[in-house]
């Protein structure tokens, strides 16, 4: 029998498909084993005679299957689109992004993992360690126990021989064994309510301890506080409280000055803008001031110089003038230039009138010669 390879193809739907591959088309199948038969299994059941492939089937299985892989696909792309639509309207977007140092908190992950493996084995060291004194106390206390026992048990017998034969120092009677034996039933009997009483009073002391450090710790807040200290200080708060009542009652008041103190402020302020840009306004024009007063001055040095020029001119003038600088003097020259003018215009008018009767005269004897000359002459020897 040729030796066959078995491939498996799971498919989620259908079970798991098995392929068998012969070396040769007219090669035999074994018959399968009941522990490996699956549902679904192609050839179940075939005996030992000869088969073919049917690809249509496994045609058909991996049709099945990448359509059921494109659809899973599918269905992650959507989720993944989904979630990133999530975390971005909660503004989780870091979430999508690559996280920054992975390498170290994958060290440190593999540290925590150490640390904590250390500590399971020191826990474990440690529960050892507790079992092993725990059988060695159990041991321990099993010894005591016994010896206890033993003790007790030789004591009886001690005191059963003791009191055997012994007489009534009353009655003169010999003690009977009975009696004997229970007085020591009695002794045992007492003996174990003693220690189951020692037992539980160790019991109860033991919790009333744990009350009293219960109590005690719940009495402590914290290192050196208690719960005196606690309601000492709640008292101290609503003391404090009512004093911060008052105080924010004060400072509401504070707060409506303060707002009122800054609305003057602001007020100030905008009067200080509205200065400011007059001050500005102002120095400017004091600079153009500052300037024509500079111009102002040079002008000023010049006018000076050309004052002092004229002054000096105006003396040299004097001096040249004389006693024309007399007012009397001046005041005559005056009068007679005024004389003058008034002697030159009579002197002009008498000029006229001469110049006019001249004319006259001319003409008259010109007039006279004409009548008395000759009427031969022409008028160019009269010329």
């Amino acid at each position: 029998m040729a030796e066959t390879k078995v491939k498996k193809i799971k498919n989620p739907k259908k079970g798991t498909i098995q392929q068998d591959e012969d070396s040769s088309s007219g090669s035999s199948v074994t018959p399968p084993d009941e522990d490996n038969e699956d549902v679904g299994q192609i050839g179940q059941g075939v005996g030992t005679a000869a088969i073919t492939i049917n690809r249509d089937e496994y045609l058909l299985a991996f049709r099945d299957l990448a359509f059921d892989r494109n659809q899973l696909q599918i269905k992650n792309n959507l989720l993944h689109r989904r979630l990133a639509e999530y975390f971005k309207k909660r503004k989780l977007d870091h979430v999508l992004k690559p996280l920054e140092g992975a390498h170290d908190l994958e060290e440190k992950y593999q540290q925590k993992l150490f640390s904590y493996e250390e500590l399971k084995e020191k826990e474990e060291r440690e529960m050892a360690d507790i079992k092993t004194k725990l059988q060695a106390v159990e041991t321990q206390y099993g010894d005591k126990l016994e010896h206890a026992e033993k003790k007790f048990d030789e004591l009886q017998i001690l005191e059963r021989n003791t009191g055997t034969g012994l007489i009534y120092s009353k009655k003169g009677k010999p003690i009977a064994d009975k009696t004997v034996q229970r007085l020591l039933t009695l002794q045992r009997s007492k003996t174990e309510q003693v220690s189951g009483l020692w037992l539980r009073y160790i019991r109860v002391r033991n919790a009333v301890a744990e009350l009293d450090a219960i109590v005690r710790k719940l009495e402590m807040l914290g290192p050196g506080l208690y719960v005196a200290h606690y309601e000492q200080l709640y008292i101290d708060n609503q003391n404090f409280m009512a004093k911060i009542e008052e105080r924010e009652d004060e400072l509401i008041r504070n707060r409506a000055k303060c707002t009122e103190h800054n609305q003057i402020l602001a007020h100030i302020r905008e009067k200080m803008h509205h200065t400011n840009e007059v001050i500005d306004f102002t120095e400017c024009d004091l600079g153009d001031a500052e300037i024509e007063c500079l111009r102002a001055r040079e002008d000023l040095s010049t006018v000076k110089r050309r004052r002092d020029r004229l002054r000096w001119a105006l003396q040299g003038e004097r001096l040249k003038a004389g006693l024309l600088t007399r007012k009397d003097l001046l005041r005559d020259f005056q009068n007679a230039t005024e004389e003058v003018v008034q002697l030159r215009a009579r002197k002009e008018i008498l000029e006229a009138q001469i110049s006019k009767t001249t004319k006259e005269l001319r003409r008259a004897r010109q007039r006279m010669q004409m009548h008395h000359a000759p009427r031969h002459e022409t008028p160019t020897d009269q010329m």
